[in-house]
C-alpha cells in the first residue's frame, strides 16, 4: 500500500516542480540582428508542446517569463526587437525586459492578418534585452490565442515589410490588406503626429518579379479629413520604389491604397535643408506652398539620387542661377566664356537647364579665378552644389564631384513643363549611366553623315555649339527621348518640314535623309532605346514614372 502510493505521487511531484521552476524554452533560440543564437528559458516552465502557445484564462493573463541565457546589448542604429506570431487576441501586450524586474518597453501586439506577424519594437544604442513576456487584459474566449513562431532583434521597419518569413510591422502603420493586386493600409494617429514635425517621407517598396497586369496603376492617398492625392505609376519605367514626400500631396496622409503590388512600406524623414527625394514626375505638381525658399525648391531624383532637379518660380529665378551657365557650356559663340550679366541682357537662356559636375565646377573656378562676381543665384547655387558633392572644394577652385543638376520652371506651361522635364531627365540619365553615355555614341556612329549633318543642323538652329561633339551627342538622344516613341515619325517629319522651309544647306541634307532613310528618327530611339535598357535605365521616354493626377 506505502509503496503503492509512493509510486503513485511520484509523477505529481516531478510535474509541480517542472511547473515551478525555469526551463529551457525549445521551440526556437533568439536569433539577433548578427546571427548568433541565444538559448531561451521560461520560468514556470511548460510542456514542448504547450510552451509555444499563450491562451489567456481567468486564473492566467499573463505567459511565462521568457529569458535569455545570456542578455543581448544594441550595438548599432536602427535596429529593433522582433517577436514572430499568429494571434487571434484583440488586447494582446508585448513587455521587454532590461533586466529581471526592470521594463524596457511595453506595446500593444495586433491580431496577424491571416499570415505571420513580425512586430518590431525599436530599440536605442545601448538598450538590453534581458526577457520578454506576453500578457492579455482579460480571457476574452477560449478561440483567442497566440502562437509564438520567433523571437529576436534585427534592422528596424517604420511601416512594415512583407518577406518570405511573413508580414514586419511596428504598429505605425495598421495593414488592412495586402497581397499582389496591391495594399491597403492606415497611418495611426501617434505615427501622422510624428509625421507633422518634419519632412517626412513615405518610401513604398515594389514587389519584385510579379506579373504586371496593367501599364498604368495608381496609388491614393487620403487625409484624415477625407482629401485625396492620385497617382498614376507608369509600371513599365521598372521602379523598385517610390518616394513621396511632403509636398508631393498638398496633406497629411491617413489612408494609403495602391493596385501597385508592395512589399515594403517605410515612413523616415528628409532632412530640413537637404535636397527632397522625388520621381521627376512628381515635381509637376508638388504643392508650391511646401517650398522652403520662396524662389525654388531643390529634389533629389530618387532614381539617381546624385542628379539634383530645381524647380523655380519663374524664368527670371532660373536665369539668376543657369543663365550664365548655359553660354558657358552651351551656347555657340560663348562656350568657355563668363559673360557680365549686363552683356546677356535681353538674351534668352533656355526655358530648362542642365549641366554635368566637371561643367559646373569648371564654371565655379573660373569665375573665382578671374575674381568674378556670382549672380545671388549663383552664389546659391555654388552652395547648394558643394553642400550636396556635385562640386569639391580645392586650393585653386572646384574639382567635379558626383552628379549633375537639371532644371525647370514654373513659368512653362504644364504641358511645356512636362516636355521640358522630360528632356532634362534624359540628360540626366546621360550624366549618370556610362554605359548608356559609351551606347549613345555607338548609336550616333552608326549614323550616315546626312543624318548626322541633319541632327547638327538642327541644334545649330537652338543656338547649341555643335564643335562640342559631347553635347551634340548628348541633345541627340534627349529630344529623342523627349518624345513618346509613337510620336516621333511626327517629329521627324515637322523637323524636316521646317529644315526645308528655310531652304540652304539644311534643307539639301533634310530632302536627302528623307529620301535615304525614311524612319531615321525613328530607328535610332529604338536603337538608343536598347542601349538604355541595357545600361539599367528606364525604357526611353518613360523617365516621367509617377504623376499626380489633376
Amino acid at each position: 500500500m506505502t509503496r503503492g502510493v509512493l509510486r503513485g505521487a511520484f509523477p505529481v511531484f516531478i510535474i509541480l516542480v517542472l511547473a515551478g521552476c525555469t526551463a529551457r524554452f525549445q521551440s526556437f533560440p533568439f536569433v539577433t540582428i548578427t546571427g548568433d543564437r541565444i538559448e531561451i528559458r521560461q520560468s514556470p516552465g511548460r510542456s514542448r508542446e504547450q510552451e509555444a502557445v499563450f491562451a489567456p484564462a481567468a486564473n492566467r493573463l499573463s505567459s511565462p517569463m521568457y529569458s535569455l541565457r545570456r542578455a543581448v546589448q544594441v550595438a548599432g542604429s536602427h535596429e529593433a526587437f522582433g517577436l514572430t506570431y499568429e494571434s487571434s487576441l484583440t488586447d494582446g501586450k508585448l513587455t521587454i525586459f532590461s533586466d529581471r524586474n526592470t521594463a524596457l518597453k511595453s506595446v500593444n501586439l495586433p491580431a496577424s492578418p491571416g499570415i505571420p506577424i513580425r512586430f518590431l519594437v525599436p530599440l536605442a544604442l545601448g538598450d538590453k534585452v534581458w526577457g520578454y513576456q506576453l500578457s492579455a487584459q482579460s480571457a476574452a474566449g477560449s478561440d483567442q490565442f497566440l502562437h509564438l513562431l520567433g523571437a529576436g532583434t534585427g534592422p528596424a521597419v517604420h511601416g512594415f515589410q512583407l518577406n518570405a518569413e511573413g508580414l514586419s510591422v511596428d504598429g505605425s502603420v495598421e495593414v488592412m490588406s495586402l497581397g499582389p493586386d496591391g495594399v491597403s493600409a492606415r497611418i495611426t494617429a501617434a505615427t501622422q503626429k510624428e509625421m507633422a514635425q518634419g519632412i517626412w517621407t513615405i518610401r513604398l517598396g515594389m514587389a519584385q518579379g510579379l506579373q504586371q497586369r496593367e501599364p498604368q496603376s495608381s496609388i491614393r492617398f487620403v487625409s484624415a479629413d477625407g482629401a485625396q492625392a492620385l497617382f498614376s505609376v507608369d509600371q513599365a519605367a521598372g521602379l523598385a520604389s517610390m518616394v513621396f514626400a511632403r509636398g508631393s500631396m498638398p496633406f497629411l496622409p491617413q489612408g494609403v491604397s495602391s493596385r501597385v503590388p508592395v512589399e515594403k512600406l517605410d515612413i523616415s524623414f528628409a532632412p530640413a535643408d537637404g535636397p527632397i527625394p522625388a520621381d521627376p514626375g512628381m515635381i509637376l505638381g508638388w504643392d508650391r506652398a511646401s517650398w522652403r525658399r520662396p524662389g525654388f525648391e531643390v529634389f533629389s531624383w530618387d532614381r539617381f539620387p546624385q542628379v539634383l532637379i530645381f524647380d523655380t518660380a519663374t524664368y527670371d529665378v532660373q536665369d539668376d542661377l543657369f543663365k550664365r551657365l548655359a553660354y558657358f557650356v552651351e551656347k555657340a559663340g560663348y562656350r568657355g566664356e563668363i559673360e557680365d550679366p549686363s552683356a546677356l541682357a535681353g538674351r534668352h537662356g533656355y526655358n530648362a537647364h542642365d549641366y554635368r559636375a566637371e561643367d559646373l565646377a569648371r564654371f565655379f573656378t573660373e569665375a573665382g579665378q578671374r575674381g568674378l562676381a556670382l549672380t545671388p543665384g549663383e552664389k546659391e547655387l555654388e552652395n547648394i552644389l558643394e553642400a550636396n558633392d556635385v562640386i569639391r572644394r580645392t586650393s585653386s577652385g572646384f574639382d567635379p564631384g558626383e552628379g549633375a543638376v537639371i532644371s525647370i520652371s514654373r513659368s512653362s506651361s504644364p504641358i511645356l513643363r512636362s516636355l521640358l522635364l522630360t528632356h532634362e531627365s534624359a540628360h540626366g540619365i546621360f550624366f549618370s549611366l556610362p554605359q548608356f553615355r559609351d551606347g549613345v555614341e555607338e548609336v550616333w556612329q552608326t549614323l550616315s553623315p546626312v543624318e548626322q549633318d541633319v541632327w547638327k543642323d538642327y541644334l545649330s538652329s537652338k543656338a547649341y555649339d555643335v564643335t562640342d561633339h559631347y553635347l551634340v551627342v548628348n541633345e541627340f538622344q534627349a529630344y529623342l527621348f523627349q518624345q513618346k516613341r509613337e510620336d516621333v515619325d511626327n517629329f521627324q517629319s515637322v523637323t524636316l518640314s521646317r529644315m526645308i522651309a528655310q531652304g540652304g544647306q539644311a534643307a539639301v541634307a533634310a530632302k536627302r535623309l528623307l529620301a535615304q532613310h525614311p524612319h531615321s528618327f525613328l530607328d535610332s530611339f529604338d536603337a538608343l532605346d536598347a542601349k538604355l535598357r541595357a545600361a539599367g535605365g528606364p525604357p526611353g521616354s518613360h523617365v516621367l514614372a509617377v504623376v499626380r493626377e489633376e
